[in-house]
This record gives structure tokens, C-alpha cells and sequence, in this order.
């Protein structure tokens, strides 16, 4: 079977529908998977993590600062805590199992302040020489390049994505991308590395020391050439689904291996049983 990769959709709390852009779905299923998309409810989480072999984590609204320990500010926008919460709650134990995470743009931002990153509320008012990060997509097309990153070639990423790079250099390379957000990664979090960059030095991607935790700023989902990205995350799940079922294999063998045991060792104890009951003690030795 193929492997499972969740997928955590907005709700619509208006018109209590989830709401997602099936190109995410396709993304998953171009790259040999098959998406499964929840909502956030917390009393589903082992529910989740039971079922899926990949995480997707997509884009959204801001995460509230209180999970990175700072009050709002000012340029605060929308939040959704619950949503929040949950997302957090889940890559913390997805990690803990091993199971692979694609963090695409808030996906990201979700993978680091899990494991204890922090974040610029607002770049444009917290960095005077920043870039313009912050673009309205009612007016651009989601797949337009704004900006370029530079991507580091020691690291996963690059090895993900160099048959789509135009390579300029032996240690980074430059690559054009969709990137639109007004927060942005600040100190990083516990296992993860920074991995991109623009040039005014906001991260623009992360991903784990040795798990597979992949997160990118950009809407990958709207990049042909990133279909590598979602091709490892699958790749990465079909390996955790075979060692999950291998492992189950093997726990399954050891209870049968020791109901048999158990069950010789009654019949054994039966059998002496018996064998007494059967030898009664010489009286004339007593």
C-alpha cells in the first residue's frame, strides 16, 4: 500500500467546512502518496499519528507569539490558537515517532517554534533592510518568484532540489522563489539547521540534523520544479511505513513465541501434575 501523509486543512468556522486548495493533493499523489487531511480537533491526535506515515504541514495565519513566549505586537494579524496548539502539539510527537514533516510556508514557521525557535512577528518592522517579503496574493500569482535564495549544498535541500538549481557557486547556490510572509523565522529551533537565506539574511529554510524535517518559506505546491520536495516526503514515508510494519511483524512474532512458550511450560506442569498423580509415594518408606 501506498503511504499515508496527513494533511492539516483550515477550518472555515463560518461555514464549518475545511477548506484546502487541491493542489496540495496533488502534490502528494504525483509524488506516490496518498494525502489523508484532518482538522485540527486535539482529541484526534493519536488518531492521527496512528494512521499517516508523512506530515504536510501548509500555510496559514500568523502563529500567535505566545507559543514562542512573547506577547503580540501591534503587527500581530489574524491568529487561530487552537490551530496553533494542535499543529505544535503534533510535530512534537510525529518527531518523537520518527515520522517524516514537510513544512511548507506557516508549515515552517510550525516545524521551529515546536522545537523552541522563536520568530520576527513582522519582518518589515523588525529588520530596517529587509527585502519585501510581505506581497498580496489577490493581485500576484501564487507561482510568481519575488525574491532568490541562496541554498546551502551541504545540505538536504540542495540535494533534494539541484537538478532544479542554476548553480552560481561551489558552497551556495541561487534559486528564484514564490515567497510570501510577513513573519519569519528568528532564533532557531533545537535539531534544526538554517538552510536558505535571502540576502538580507532571513531564513528561508530549515530542516532536521538527521530526521527528515523539511521546512520552506515558499508555496512549493505552486512550483513544478519543486515536485522533488513532495516526492521525498513520500519517498521518507514509504521507509517509516515498511519499518513500522517490520517492527509490528516482529512484536506479533514475539507474542506468538511466547504464548507458545507459556503454553508448553502448562502443558509441562500438567504433565507433572499427572505423572504425580499417577506415582503415589511408597508408604512402607515412611
Amino acid at each position: 500500500m501506498k503511504p499515508l501523509i496527513g494533511i492539516i486543512a483550515p477550518v472555515d468556522w463560518h461555514e464549518s467546512k475545511l477548506i484546502l486548495d487541491t493542489i496540495y493533493l496533488k502534490r502528494i499523489r504525483d509524488g506516490g502518496g496518498i494525502p489523508i487531511v484532518f482538522e485540527h480537533d486535539m482529541g484526534s491526535i493519536e488518531d492521527v499519528l496512528s494512521v499517516i506515515d508523512g506530515l504536510l504541514l501548509i500555510g496559514g495565519p500568523d502563529i500567535h507569539p505566545k507559543f514562542y513566549g512573547e506577547d503580540p505586537s501591534n503587527h500581530l494579524r489574524d491568529v487561530n490558537v487552537e490551530r496553533d496548539f494542535f499543529e505544535i502539539t503534533l510535530v512534537r510527537a510525529a518527531i518523537e515517532r520518527g515520522i517524516p514533516i514537510l513544512g511548507l510556508g506557516r508549515g515552517s514557521q510550525v516545524i521551529n517554534v515546536a522545537l523552541g525557535g522563536t520568530l520576527y512577528q513582522d519582518v518589515a518592522t523588525k529588520i530596517g533592510r529587509a527585502l519585501k517579503h510581505d506581497w498580496d496574493l489577490s493581485k500576484i500569482k501564487p507561482s510568481q518568484k519575488v525574491h532568490d535564495v541562496r541554498i546551502k549544498v551541504d545540505s538536504k535541500l540542495y540535494k533534494i532540489l539541484r537538478e532544479s538549481l542554476d548553480i552560481m557557486g561551489t558552497t551556495e547556490v541561487f534559486l528564484g522563489v514564490n515567497s510570501f510572509h510577513h513573519q519569519a523565522i528568528k532564533k532557531i529551533g533545537e535539531g534544526l539547521r538554517p538552510v536558505a537565506h535571502t540576502v538580507d539574511g532571513i531564513i528561508e529554510a530549515i530542516e532536521g540534523e538527521e530526521e527528515f524535517i523539511l521546512g520552506v518559506q515558499w508555496r512549493a505546491e505552486y512550483l513544478d520544479e519543486m515536485q522533488p520536495l513532495f516526492n521525498a516526503l513520500v519517498k521518507k514515508a514509504t521507509e517509516y511505513r515498511e519499518a513500522k510494519r517490520e517492527l509490528e511483524v516482529r512484536e506479533l512474532e514475539a507474542q506468538i513465541r511466547g504464548s507458545e512458550e507459556a503454553s508448553k511450560e502448562e502443558q509441562d506442569e500438567n504433565h507433572h501434575k499427572l505423572d504425580e498423580s499417577n506415582n503415589p509415594p511408597d508408604k512402607s518408606q515412611m
